[in-house]
């Protein structure tokens, strides 16, 4: 199967004179998370991205080529499994099909996921940790979050810790560049008396998917199609979080020694990241078994931090972790040392288990005898 079999041809641009703020309406008119720009003759110079403009405190008149980044492009014969490959190691939600420098199309994570065959998996096998908000907190403290994290969704939970809806970086961008004027019925309730920033999660929250521990990936595919994410839980608490992108990562193909994947960002910080994960994958041999590859994202800050988030992946699980620094060296050193810190654990945890089980079986024959 190739690109073009399951592209989407209605395609959504904008220019690279457009703002800010137009780039956001259209985003989310449409529900979706990113923008291929073109120039004035049509050819494609890149891409925006909503989680993007939260990051660099983006105006709402600002200009998108300040904000236009380069991305990898497809053309309409690329086979569907160079796509995965791109969408997973990029970290991007959607990908250009550029045909002699023109948009011809585009291809979303959701689009290729909706072709896999995820076989026996389940979605404890591919989740990544959720990290939620109470209800009450403000959309301050949502976007603090987001960065903090680096991630672009956040399951908003009641008092009493149970699912109760959930946010994005879309939506929180939208709300945050929008004129003051202009708000009120239109923003969900956010008054224009009030600073958005003060505004609580529960009034901008949408309901949210979610599915039990055991899930079976391939029954989620009719989901992805309406849901950008599906929410984990247990006993109606959220654990854990699956987009499209993430069921993908276990399509890749594998190979007989770990491969590291660093997206977003490029250069010295990008060969830093890459190093010490290496040395790290080489130290815990033989504490975790096949282990099959390290995706990092990293997003450089206004503030000047690094924020990374990491997804180790093995055959039966994945191990995430997110961490902060003010350079890429401290960045990944706190996050490996997060890392290390789960892998010891689930290692001595196992210990104790087959230790257990031994002297289970060692009273098991004495009673026989």
């Amino acid at each position: 199967m190739n690109v073009s079999d399951i592209m989407a041809e209605k395609v959504f641009s904008l220019g690279l004179e457009d703002t800010v703020s137009k780039a956001l309406k259209d985003m989310y008119d449409n529900n979706i998370n990113q923008l291929p720009v073109t120039d004035t003759e049509g050819k494609y110079v890149g891409m925006i991205f909503a989680k993007a403009f939260l990051n660099l405190n983006a105006q709402p008149s600002s200009k998108l080529k300040h904000f236009t980044v380069k991305t990898p492009v497809l053309s309409p014969n690329d086979t569907v499994e160079k796509c995965t490959q791109l969408i997973v190691t990029t970290g991007n939600r959607a990908l250009p099909v550029v045909e002699r420098a023109g948009l011809v199309g585009i291809v979303s994570e959701t689009d290729v996921a909706l072709t896999a065959n995820f076989g026996h998996a389940k979605v404890d096998e591919v989740m990544s940790g959720a990290i939620v908000i109470e209800e009450i907190s403000t959309l301050a403290n949502a976007l603090s979050k987001m960065r903090r994290y680096n991630i672009s969704r956040l399951p908003i939970i009641k008092a009493n810790g149970l699912l109760a809806g959930i946010i994005n970086a879309l939506e929180i961008a939208r709300i945050l560049s929008a004129p003051r004027e202009r708000m009120g019925k239109a923003s969900r309730g956010v008054s224009s008396t009030t600073h958005p920033r003060d505004t609580s999660v529960r009034e901008l929250m949408r309901r949210v998917e979610s599915v039990e521990r055991g899930t079976s990936l391939n029954s989620l595919i009719d989901d992805f199609k309406k849901n950008e994410e599906i929410v984990v839980v247990g006993d109606k608490r959220p654990i854990g979080i699956v987009t499209p992108r993430d069921a993908l990562e276990i399509t890749l193909p594998k190979k007989r020694s770990p491969s590291i994947h660093v997206a977003h960002i490029e250069g010295e910080a990008r060969s830093t990241i890459q190093e010490h994960l290496s040395r790290f994958l080489k130290k815990i041999q033989g504490k975790l078994e096949d282990v099959q590859s390290v995706i990092v994202y990293a997003d450089k800050h206004k503030s000047r931090k690094y924020s990374v988030r990491a997804r180790l992946i093995t055959a039966k699980r994945v191990i995430d972790a997110q961490a902060v620094g003010y350079d890429p060296l401290s960045a990944v050193k706190e996050l490996i040392s997060k890392l290390d810190r789960r892998i010891r654990s689930e290692h001595s945890q196992k210990v104790r288990e087959k230790h257990h089980a031994r002297g289970l079986d060692k009273r098991f024959a004495k009673a026989m005898e």
